[in-house]
């Protein structure tokens, strides 16, 4: 049950909520995907226009500087072509190139030694004049490097005197194939990189850096967000080499990201969602579909139940009403047989094997044990027989009945034993389950006319309510189950609905009375056990018993004590029984084996000669069932009178509230009605030969 459930609620699980995430994964991929792509592709759009502004700012640093370098050699040239000029006329070429190009912070003129001699300044200084310029190292390799290849080199960034970092061009001028000094423009990084760049980049940021060294910025710092999208470049001139880093800004950069990729995000999740929604509903529908398939089913089988257990029900009164109608007959009957018996049992006593009436007589005998046993079926279907239980082993009555069948089945019905070794103990009558086990093989043996297999089983099985419900069981819980299978012929549903009824019978009328199954049907149902049949035409049939299991151990059967017969032979008997011919005829019976008898026809009239009669009562011989109250109690009431007697019941039947409800105690005695003088007289000195009687 619990594997089913697990594997029930797996199944929901999985239509329920792992198809429908199954789903929202796919589509969430999906469009994961294509966001990805989308932002891949904004992204290379942006990279690409980024990498065009810095070449194009990296082109112009590079064209600019060439150009702002041209002025200062074409100064340098114009000296050399037309010989030594002097300073004055040099100078005033130089604030020329001052005026034209602002970006030079201020032209010089050294000579060989490395002497400044005038100063061109943007702000009309002349404080440098006169400096020493090989005091800079830097500045000095500058100026030999230039006097060594005859042409103009840059400095590496230094500290301008003017304040400041930059750098100078130093362009060796020569007289008459001699070097006659250097001119030296002298450019603010700040500056010339600010004359280059203001105006030129739009909407983007720009770093230029020599080496780690930062030189120049123009536009927002670079945040993290824009850190993504910047593009470098290098950008050289002479001997520098400047690195050229260019981002967006963020507001180029919020105008250039289309919301267009998020939309498609946003969206896909959304119906991804409802995707999986969609699918959790259609599968939820079909979930619900099943279970009310299956709710339909469950309920079919739940009326198909219903009506097999109010079949059952109506059999079981039906069976109850036929039960009660039986059990009434025959204990009348019984009584009626008890006197017709006793009478014919005393005359032939007195006649003699001589007399003329001997053979009617013992006719008359015969017939009345005939039908002494037709009225035991009676009651052991309308379960009113006395049942003495103990604890049996089903295993070892039925190797017992095995012994006896060989000769009853013959030699073309193959015997099939299955016995469970485990199997759990019942409490049962054990002459009565030996004839129900023999009354089933009979049956078996007569449906297999032309031989057949035979089988007994046990085996422990557990019956639940549903069983319980179909199967018109008393109780669920552990059983033991006794099992006959036949392959003879079989029967039909409507042989089926009668075979535990009184005196119905397929066979002929001379070979059958038809109280097989229903006493087998009342001893089962009084042991506290259910019995079903199940057959179908040509392929046998199979009586399965259950009975109740029981924890207890089996119980061995215990032999009567032999007692001397001439010990016994004499007594006082006190005979109680509401029927007078029944109380009569058992009367005669103890007084022809020598017994003092005295009767009473009621239990209070019981009482009241006990308390009269001094003389001692050797025993009490009474009826379990009486008018007014029960064997039992008048034992209970006699016994605080006479503590010594002994108890003898006797009755052809028992009902519900008499004698433990139909069974009797362990160690109480009982003589069914009717019998014969010398069982009688067997069963009162088996009695009177045992401890006196403790009543219950």
């Amino acid at each position: 049950m619990k594997s089913e459930y697990f594997t029930s609620m797996f199944w929901k699980v999985t239509d329920r909520l792992l198809l429908p995430a199954f789903f929202f994964l796919i589509a969430f991929v999906a469009a994961l995907t294509f966001w990805q792509l989308l932002i891949s592709h904004r992204s290379a759009e942006i990279q690409d226009a980024t990498y065009e502004q810095t070449l194009f700012v990296k082109s112009k640093i590079e064209s600019e500087l060439k150009a702002r370098v041209l002025p200062l050699e074409h100064v340098a040239g114009v000296s050399q072509i037309r010989g030594r000029r002097t300073d004055a006329k040099m100078e005033s070429e130089a604030e020329l190139v001052m005026s034209g190009y602002p970006a030079y912070q201020s032209i010089e003129w050294a000579d060989p030694s490395f002497h400044v001699r005038w100063v061109t300044p943007r702000n009309g200084s002349e404080a440098d004049l006169g400096a020493d310029l090989s005091i800079d190292s830097r500045l000095r390799e500058a100026l030999r490097a230039a006097e060594e290849s005859g042409t103009a080199k840059v400095t590496h960034p230094v500290s301008l005197r003017q304040g400041g970092r930059g750098f100078l061009v130093c362009v060796p001028v020569y007289a008459d194939s001699k070097l006659s000094g250097f001119l030296l423009g002298v450019f603010q990084y700040k500056d010339v990189l600010s004359s280059i760049l203001q105006g030129a980049v739009q909407n983007y940021s720009v770093a230029v850096y020599d080496g780690d060294e930062e030189i120049y910025h123009i536009g927002a710092g670079l945040a993290p967000r824009e850190a993504a999208w910047a593009q470098s470049a290098g950008a050289g001139f002479q001997q520098l080499t400047w690195r050229v880093r260019v981002w967006p800004n963020a507001a180029t950069l919020t105008d250039a990201l289309s919301p267009l990729p998020d939309v498609v995000f946003v969206v896909g999740i959304l119906m991804a969602a409802l995707l999986a929604f969609t699918v959790y509903l259609a599968e939820t529908a079909r979930l619900h579909a099943r279970e009310l398939v299956a709710a339909n089913k469950e309920l079919e089988k739940e009326i198909a139940s219903r009506e097999q257990a109010e079949e059952a029900l109506r059999q079981a009164q039906k069976m109850e009403a036929v039960g009660r109608l039986a059990g009434g007959v025959a204990h009348d009957f019984n009584n009626l047989l008890m006197v017709i018996r006793g009478h014919a049992a005393l005359s032939l006593r007195r006649l003699g094997s001589d007399g003329p009436l001997h053979r009617a007589l013992t006719e008359i005998l015969k017939s009345t044990d005939r039908a002494s046993s037709l009225t035991k079926r009676l009651l052991a279907f309308s379960r009113k027989q006395v049942l003495q239980l103990r604890v049996l082993d089903l295993n070892t009555l039925v190797a017992q009945v095995q012994e006896l069948l060989p000769p009853v089945l013959g030699d073309d019905i193959n015997l099939v034993l299955d016995l469970d070794a485990d199997l759990g103990h019942v409490k049962a009558d054990a002459a009565q389950m030996e004839q129900v086990l023999m009354n089933l093989v009979l049956n078996a043996r007569d449906a297999m006319a032309r031989g057949g297999e035979l089988m007994i089983q046990t085996a422990n099985t557990y019956l639940d309510e549903s069983w319980v419900r179909r199967h018109g069981a008393l109780r669920t819980g552990p059983h033991v189950m006794l099992a006959v299978r036949d392959t003879g012929h079989g029967m039909n549903e409507d042989t089926l609905s009668h075979v535990f009824e009184p005196f119905f019978t397929t066979k002929d009328i001379s070979k059958g009375t038809g109280l097989g199954l229903a006493s087998v049907y009342g001893t089962v149902r009084q042991s506290g056990g259910c019995v079903t049949v199940s057959s179908k035409v040509g392929r046998g049939t199979t009586v399965e018993i259950y009975l109740p299991s029981v924890e207890e151990p089996v119980q061995p059967v215990e032999a009567p004590e032999a007692v001397p017969q001439a010990v016994l032979a004499h007594g006082t008997i006190l005979v109680v029984e509401d029927d007078d011919a029944v109380r009569r005829m058992t009367r005669e019976f103890l007084k022809v084996k020598g017994y003092t008898v005295i009767e009473a026809s009621r239990a209070a009239e019981a009482i009241q000669l006990m308390q009269r009669h001094k003389e001692t009562i050797d025993l009490v011989l009474t009826d379990v069932l009486m008018p007014g109250m029960k064997g039992r109690e008048l034992v209970s009431r006699l016994a605080e009178l006479r503590s010594d007697m002994k108890v003898l019941y006797m009755s052809a039947y028992t009902e519900d509230a008499a004698v433990n409800i139909g069974v009797l105690d362990p160690g109480t005695q009982f003589i069914e009605k009717p019998f014969s003088p010398d069982e009688l007289a067997g069963k009162v000195r088996e009695v009177l030969g045992r401890s006196p009687t403790v009543p219950n």
